[in-house]
């Protein structure tokens, strides 16, 4: 509702040539609305009286700050239009003013204004925000993100991510209005209140105002360049103060005063400002303003209280010095984050007659198992076996350069070898038949496949020993490595005394172990328990092992692919051999010298010795290569080659 009688017109110098129409404007003369106009070098000649206690302000943002601090010296509400042009500060475009000149003046003469606060810092009026100078390139979520669509996000997902390498986190220390004091380390820093929408915003919606005599301070510090993408990353994606990102703070108090013992550089109102104290305040005497409807309606906040949120922020000694340099690409992790872990990993080192009694009846299971071809006894050993846990110890153990964790560990892993082959040969002797079973023939020649299997094995045993909330999946990652039945199947060519068996399967043991240690080593750099200064010769000697055996798997995997082409030459197909037609089925291929094929001989008729030569001779014209063959024969009706050929 229009009820100013008399009001002031503040304007610029840039929108002086246009006054005259706009004091001419309908909703001024229509509602006979005297104008008195006063350029704003003139403030001075303003007189606040009952009936004239309200101005229409036509300036440039830039000058904003000026105008409200004489607004709150003088008493005087404030309605704003847009000068055309003109970016629009974060202050102006919080009132939810529209960007319609007219609609903006309708609101101007409003006669219900609102008072807001006025927020100060180092003595200067707040329009245009308070952050660290570095965040520049992180506007997207703690400005509003709105303002970022289609080619423009994606510019900006780049400029995040290059803007990550370049990030120093800042020693500082925080007091608030009651006193409370928070000493740590932060790499970004903004004012939540003068911001409409955004992903900070979005998380403190609800407690977040201009009418609540508070300021409003979120406080992020990622500790490694990949926590900082994760942290901006899950920040795009959080709505909700519930869902409060790792590594992030919140300050709601009537003032902040931060200081620190480098100089550090800020932007306030979008200007450079360097020095080693900050102070953001609220004016003891707010102003009244007219503003769009969505600001009064969401203006609803009344409680007083002050909350510091700053539980997940760095506030160790040591973290901080150690944050005060440079942000590493990890996390560097302290003896006091991983402390129960430590501890768990040097208890599984250690040789104990539960790891014994694990480690004999697991070896006995996975030994039977095989010998009995059985897939879910070989499943149950892999279970119970306790190879896992020394293993991660050897990992961390030679990633932290702790000698003492990796002797015991590795001590505990050679008993455990111990066990499971000597038992397993024992047997292999003591069982009176040597059939070579379809569970032991596949642990006898591994390749580059069984490498990826491990490494990505070890990366999940890594997070589920450094993750409690993920440690029930530890079975599953044994399971999924089969480290007890290759070493039994090692066992069994001992006691066989058949060297092909023991290195076949030894070679995959080993696969399973240099890949679970490198990748549980890098997993655990990644998660933050050793800096790469500290982690680099345990990672170099974890590499080395594992491009070692890489070599024969490499060679494994050729032949298996080797294998794969044979078999794919040799199979759907018809064979005439002396006139009569026999087909290949289920075959078995080992690149000795000759080449040796095992399979089923689908034929009509039992084959002659000259036949079966005849047949020999065929296989060698066609894979251009010496063959012999060891088949079985299976007799079928001259109906059957119909079929197949017709399917």
């Amino acid at each position: 509702m229009t009820l100013q009688k008399k009001i002031y017109f503040i304007y610029s110098p840039c929108v002086e040539e246009q006054l005259d129409d706009v004091i001419s404007h309908s909703l001024l003369t229509e509602l006979g609305i005297e104008v008195r106009k006063i350029k704003l070098a003139n403030l001075s000649a303003i007189h606040i009286k009952d009936d004239l206690n309200h101005a229409l302000v036509w300036i440039e943002q830039k000058d904003y700050p000026q105008m409200l601090l004489f607004a709150n010296q003088k008493q005087l509400s404030l309605g704003f239009l847009p000068v055309s042009g003109d970016p629009l500060s974060q202050f102006y475009q919080s009132l939810d003013l529209p960007k319609d000149f007219n609609d903006c003046l309708a609101i101007a003469l409003n006669d219900n204004p609102l008072f807001i606060d006025i927020v100060v810092c180092n003595d200067e009026i707040i329009t245009n925000g308070v952050n660290l100078e570095n965040q520049t390139t992180m506007t997207e979520f703690i400005g509003d993100s709105l303002e970022f669509t289609g080619l423009a996000k994606f510019k900006f997902q780049i400029k995040r991510i290059l803007h990550a390498f370049s990030l120093t986190p800042h020693p500082v220390t925080l007091t608030t209005a009651k006193g409370k004091t928070v000493s740590t380390a932060i790499t970004g820093m903004v004012l939540l209140d003068f911001h409409k929408n955004g992903a900070l915003t979005n998380l403190f919606t609800d407690s977040i105002s201009l009418q609540d005599r508070r300021i409003s301070v979120a406080l992020f510090a990622p500790q490694s360049i990949l926590s900082y993408l994760q942290l901006s990353s899950t920040l795009l994606t959080a709505t909700q103060k519930q869902s409060l990102p790792q590594q992030l703070g919140y300050i709601r108090t009537a003032s902040l005063a931060i200081k620190s013992p480098v100089d550090t550089h800020f932007l306030v109102n979008n200007k450079p400002l360097t020095t080693r104290e900050l102070c953001i305040e609220i004016l003891d005497e707010g102003i009244k303003v007219n503003a769009g409807d969505t600001f009064r309606d969401s203006q609803h906040y009344a409680d007083d209280k002050e909350n510091v949120i700053c539980e997940q922020l760095p506030q160790q000694d040591s973290r901080i010095k150690y944050l005060s340099t440079t942000l590493p690409f990890f996390t560097h992790a302290l003896e006091s984050d991983f402390k129960d872990l430590f501890l768990a990993l040097k208890e599984n080192a250690q040789i104990t007659s539960t790891f014994v009694l694990l480690m004999v009846l697991s070896a006995l299971l996975a030994t039977l198992g095989l010998f009995l071809n059985s897939p879910s006894v070989v499943i149950g050993a892999m279970v119970l076996a306790p190879l896992m846990s020394p293993i991660i110890s050897t990992s961390m153990g030679l990633l932290r350069s702790d000698p003492d964790l990796s002797r015991r560990s590795f001590g505990t892993l050679l008993t455990g070898m111990f066990i499971a082959l000597s038992l397993s040969a024992l047997m292999a002797y003591i069982l009176p038949f040597q059939e070579i079973t379809n569970e032991i023939e596949g642990r006898l020649h591994p390749s580059t496949l069984d490498l990826l299997v491990a490494l990505l094995s070890g990366v999940a045993g890594a997070f589920a020993n450094a993750r409690e909330n993920i440690a029930k999946s530890l079975p599953g990652v044994a399971i999924a490595v089969a480290l007890v039945p290759p070493l039994c199947v090692s066992g069994i060519g001992i006691g066989w005394l058949n060297f092909d068996i023991f290195y076949g399967a030894m070679l995959l043991f080993l696969t399973n172990l240099t890949g679970i240690i490198m990748a549980a080593g890098v997993s655990f750099m990644a998660i933050g328990f050793a800096p790469f200064s500290r982690a680099k010769k345990g990672i170099a000697l974890s590499v080395f092992m594992v491009a070692i055996i890489s070599v024969p798997l490499v060679l494994s995997f050729s032949n298996m692919q080797t294998i794969a082409a044979v078999k794919k030459q040799l199979l759907s197909q018809n064979y005439e051999i002396n006139g009569q037609i026999q087909q290949l089925r289920n075959i078995k291929v080992r690149l000795d010298t000759p080449m040796k094929i095992n399979g089923d001989l689908v034929t009509t008729s039992t084959p002659t010795p000259q036949m079966l030569l005849a047949f020999e001779q065929h296989l060698s014209n066609k894979l251009n290569t010496a063959v012999t063959i060891d088949l079985s024969v299976r007799l079928v009706t001259e109906s059957y080659f119909k079929k197949v050929s017709l399917n």
